[in-house]
């Protein structure tokens, strides 16, 4: 039996060489893969990186944001305390002011670090699908779908949906370190989920609902509901009531448009489930935004849950596929319910709602095309393939050709406007890029058709008030104004412009309160301190105008009209000197007002 041993021992080193060359060359594989999928995903969302600002959510939350030019600590405390159009987002103010510094307000340096964030997102599926699933079929099917598919471009191409990329990031990360924790039973990557889960709430409120998946990976992975389970899950359930209750202090936005019953919001949640499943295949009437439908709802409406049911009983009736199918289906279902708990502006149904929450149905695609391709029918097996790489080249086409509808507000606009012509907000983002460019009448017949299709909207009011303001029509301008500060009494940039209004009619005290509330509901906005400092001089306070206006220096060196407007006041104080020298700088930053003031004050050049 001796010489046995010896044998058995080599034959054993064999077998473990083998088994080690078989894990590196799949391994090798498993990165060829994954980097095929990044390549085709970058390929397909390039052409994107030259796209322009669009000026809905772009301008409030990085054009005219002047808290993310600089990694100060009044700036940084800033973020962590002022919501971010209507959402407590703080890590999306700093991977703006990230952007920044690299890029000085470039577009192309914010729509590549969307596409740099989509990728990471893509490798993250991959992984977490691959762990999910421990086969390497259903993680390239997922990933490859995510990278390429259309619906995905509103997530990518849109500077202003940062708050969903790193929110996805920050989720998949978490979900990662769970599973990891559920094989190796071991605490800390447990924590380091939460603290993971901590980041995406941080970037986006509707990153609430992973306790949920986690519960659903429970499932996934056959692990039964205990104690220990449940007490898993209590600091993330506290984390998420946490972001809720922050989430609605801070979200003002949300609108009951067309007085909707409770059994409307049922049906127009239904309906907005049916066309992403819809969306999954067929994503050809693709809009950035989707009208509210009228009063009464169509019979169509009533037959959306009837539908979702059947077709999700249908999808149970295949017993091998049944984890998987309620694993999918509840991640998708999970993902989509905070789009559907509130209803905004922009719609009840929007293309980004579908970022994260699609990779629950791709899983459930993934299942059933591996299961085919496994059958012992070769036709099968090749209808199967033909089917996947056409919609690979399809999905492929329909992402490049949606990049090119975001190339500026212009064209987005443009393009959701003769897909879904009932959305107010298209006409006001459009009245708005007009308005900077400085075609008043286009931008004047936007708008107005932005309040008459929805009368609420007070942005639309808002911008309707500036247009009249440019136009010369100080008292039109001023009616608006007051409907938008009545309206929404917290709004910075309403009392600026009525401020700023006020001070064309000589309204000096009335100007002087309103930009005071403006700086007091946003610290950081400079135009307001700028019109206080103008305001306090005209009522003989030049030397509270000095520390306004020093603000608002601080906040934007470069404000030549501020530097001007210093200068007349230390003028009005008999500090000569310093008027001269705060003139020379405006005049050096571009200002014919200084210029001006140092021609009639005899200053030296």
């Amino acid at each position: 039996m001796t010489p046995a041993r010896p044998a058995a021992r080599r034959n054993a080193r064999i077998a473990a060489a083998r088994a080690a060359s078989d894990e590196r060359q799949d391994r090798t594989l498993r990165r060829q893969i994954l980097f095929a999928i990044v390549a085709v995903a970058f390929a397909v969302h390039a052409n994107g990186i030259g796209n322009g600002f669009v000026y809905f959510d772009d301008p409030e939350g990085v054009i005219d944001n002047i808290s993310i030019r600089e990694f100060s600590a009044a700036n940084i405390g800033h973020w962590f305390t002022t919501p971010l159009q209507f959402m407590y987002t703080p890590l999306v103010y700093v991977s703006y002011a990230v952007d920044y510094l690299f890029g000085q307000g470039a577009a192309g340096v914010y729509h590549f670090t969307n596409v740099v964030l989509h990728l990471v997102n893509v490798v993250l599926v991959f992984l977490l699908i691959r762990r999910l699933t421990e086969r390497l079929f259903p993680a390239a099917f997922v990933a490859a779908a995510f990278a390429i598919h259309p619906v995905n471009v509103d997530s990518v191409a849109w500077i202003s949906t940062r708050s969903n990329l790193l929110a996805t990031l920050f989720t998949l990360a978490a979900l990662l370190a769970y599973l990891r924790h559920l094989e190796s039973e071991r605490w800390p990557p447990l924590v380091w989920s939460l603290l993971l889960f901590g980041l995406a709430v941080l970037s986006k409120s509707t990153a609430v609902v992973l306790p949920l998946m986690l519960f659903l990976v429970d499932f996934f992975r056959g692990r039964p509901l205990s104690r220990r389970v449940l007490f898993e899950k209590i600091p993330f359930l506290a984390v998420s009531a946490a972001a809720i209750l922050v989430a609605l202090n801070v979200r003002d936005d949300v609108v009951p448009p067309q007085g909707y019953t409770i059994l409307d919001r049922f049906l127009l949640a239904c309906s907005a489930v049916g066309n992403h499943l819809v969306q999954v295949v067929y994503p050809l009437h693709l809009s950035l935004a989707y009208e509210y439908p009228r009063k009464p709802l169509s019979w169509l409406f009533f037959l959306c849950p009837l539908a979702l049911v059947a077709a999700a009983a249908l999808l149970l009736l295949v017993k091998p596929a049944r984890r998987v199918v309620v694993f999918g289906l509840g991640f998708f279902l999970a993902g989509v319910a905070p789009a559907q708990a509130v209803l905004l502006i922009d719609g009840y149904h929007a293309n980004r709602y579908a970022y994260l929450p699609y990779l629950g149905l791709f899983l459930v695609a993934a299942c059933f095309a591996e299961k085919a391709l496994l059958h012992r029918d070769r036709r099968l097996r090749a209808c199967v393939i033909g089917v996947m790489a056409v919609f690979v080249a399809f999905f492929a086409t329909l992402t490049v050709v949606r990049n090119t509808a975001w190339r500026n507000t212009e064209t987005i606009m443009s393009d959701a406007i003769a897909k879904e012509p009932g959305v107010a907000f298209t006409y006001n983002a459009r009245g708005i890029a007009r308005f900077r460019e400085g075609r008043y009448d286009g931008a004047t017949a936007d708008f107005e058709r932005t309040v008459e299709l929805d009368p609420d909207f007070m942005l639309a009011h808002h911008y309707l008030g500036m247009t009249r303001y440019h136009n010369g029509d100080y008292s039109g301008a001023l009616a608006e104004l007051d409907n938008v500060v009545s309206r929404l009494p917290t709004f910075a940039a309403g009392y600026n412009e009525r401020g700023k209004t006020r001070i064309a009619l000589r309204d000096y005290q009335g100007a002087y309160a309103d930009l005071s509330a403006a700086v007091q509901y946003d610290s950081q906005l400079a135009e307001a301190y700028y019109l206080r400092g103008v305001a306090g001089t005209e009522l003989g306070n030049p030397r509270g105008a000095v520390s306004d206006l020093n603000t608002a220096i601080g906040l934007f060196p470069g404000y030549a009209d501020a530097y001007h407007q210093r200068g007349v006041a230390e003028s009005r104080l008999g500090d000569t000197r310093a008027a001269c020298a705060d003139w020379n700088t405006a005049a050096s930053l571009g200002s014919t007002a200084g210029n001006t003031a140092m021609a009639e004050n005899h200053c030296a050049g």
